[in-house]
């Protein structure tokens, strides 16, 4: 663009250019450090999933009041005090893991976990692993699942939930444990069932395969923005503009206020509205006066001994005639501290006399329209009313709060309860571990 303060050598730029450089970085690096950190602990807990695999496996104290006789040569791994028993209903287990030899870290989403549609849970009590079978101890009684009728172990990715595939055609059922204990209990539960049918190998080669996996994720620095990247509609975000449209329209709401609450005051002095006496006519149109505040005696009087019909006046001869000002359009004069009165004058004889119409009140001027609670910005994105946000600029994270998945959605822009904005469309729910979806952000 012809003009533009960009410099071909060293590729810096000032103005609003440079601007947008400094918000697109800062934006650029949160997601990177939020991104990295979030890759960092999920790499630590696969190293540390495969590192406690590794070691062998050490039988665990046997509970001194655990509710179940055990057989003679069977060895106790684990005890899960505060376990819950469910059961897959749905017909189709469509969004549900499917069985697969290792270990998935349970996601920390910040938020209650809640049950998949098609999964209740039915019984509660004492989840117990040995080197044979799962026990689960309910208020219902006991239940338990051997390991060779099992067809395989899924582990939920973001639940606490290990459901329990059977061979054949059979009712899933499986078992929810505390999110502060889903780790321990998904490796002790698989690597019982990998001794018992004879896979641990094959779950060591997973785990390790996950890890060489995962670090091949590691997110990559972000590249530094240039002014060649700014996109046009940045070049309307200039905090000074914005700054003086809003004073001007704050002013403009003001002034248009108190103009308005000036014409709403009735004027004594005012030409009478025939047929009655003392019935005054609009409050909203005011005498003429002089540029300098003088009053005028063009007010029609009542002469003496009338019956009620008002017999118009004429100005004194010699007074001056009236002269364009404030009064002549019907503006409040500032020269006064308030409404005018004009002493009547005696009617000429000789003149039929004809008042002049008094000028008509002008209308106060337009008071912004209100965003709702919205910030201020250039494009009129509110939460009144309009329509929904499918495009958003590309600057509307330097007047909105966004969250730092923002740009990840391919819907709609929406208010997250604790103020943030967030686009619909992404894999997660817009406003995750942000109180929920409050209400849609439109553009009147």
């Amino acid at each position: 663009m012809k003009g533009d303060p960009v410099t071909a050598t060293d590729g810096t730029a000032t103005g609003w250019r440079a601007r947008w450089v400094k918000r697109e970085n800062e934006r650029r690096r949160t997601a990177y450090e939020a991104a990295l950190q979030e890759w960092r602990r999920r790499d630590d807990e696969l190293r540390r999933i495969y590192a406690r695999a590794e070691e062998p496996a050490e039988p665990a104290e046997p509970a001194a009041a655990l509710p179940l006789p055990l057989d003679d040569d069977e060895v106790l791994v684990a005890v899960q005090p505060s376990a819950e028993l469910v059961e897959v209903t749905a017909r189709h287990t469509a969004g549900l893991p499917a069985p697969e030899l290792t270990v998935v870290p349970v996601e920390d989403t910040g938020r209650p976990p809640r049950l998949p549609k098609g999964v209740m849970v039915v019984d509660a009590g004492m989840a117990v692993i040995t080197d044979r079978r799962l026990i689960l101890v309910g208020r219902s009684g006991i239940r338990e699942w051997p390991y060779e009728w099992l067809a395989g172990v899924a582990h939920h990715a973001k639940l606490p939930l290990s459901l329990l595939h059977p061979h054949g055609r059979g009712r899933i059922q499986g078992v929810a444990v505390p999110h502060a204990n889903a780790s321990a209990f998904r490796l002790r539960l698989t690597l019982a069932y990998a001794e018992a049918v004879g896979e641990r190998e094959a779950l060591l080669d997973r785990l390790d395969e996950a890890v060489v996996a995962h670090w091949h994720k590691q997110p990559e620095v972000p590249a530094p923005a240039t002014p060649a990247e700014a996109p046009a509609a940045a070049r309307l975000a200039r905090p000074v503009l914005v700054a003086a449209v809003a004073v001007l329209v704050a002013l403009a709401a003001t002034a248009g206020a108190v103009r308005w609450s000036a014409l709403d005051r009735p004027v004594v002095g005012m030409e009478m509205d025939g047929g009655v006496d003392g019935d005054p006519t609009d409050p909203g149109e005011p005498s003429p006066s002089t540029g300098l505040g003088t009053p005028v005696s063009s007010t029609p009087t009542i002469s003496p001994g009338a019956t009620g019909t008002p017999v118009p006046g004429r100005p004194d001869p010699g007074t001056t005639a009236p002269t364009a000002g404030p009064g002549a359009s019907g503006e409040p004069n500032p020269g006064r501290g308030g409404p005018s009165f004009s002493p009547p004058q005696p009617p000429d004889p000789g003149d039929t006399g004809n008042p002049q119409p008094s000028p008509s009140a002008s209308s106060p001027s337009p008071i912004p329209a209100d965003r709702c609670g919205a910030p201020e910005n250039p494009y009129n994105y509110n939460y009144c009313g309009g329509s929904r946000i499918y495009d958003p600029e590309a600057d509307v994270c330097s007047y909105f709060a966004c969250v730092e998945t923002f740009w990840e959605g391919n819907g709609y822009m929406v208010l997250c309860n604790d103020g943030l904005v967030s686009m619909t469309g992404m894999g997660t729910q817009p406003c995750g571990g942000h109180g929920g979806t409050k209400q849609d952000v439109y553009d009147a």
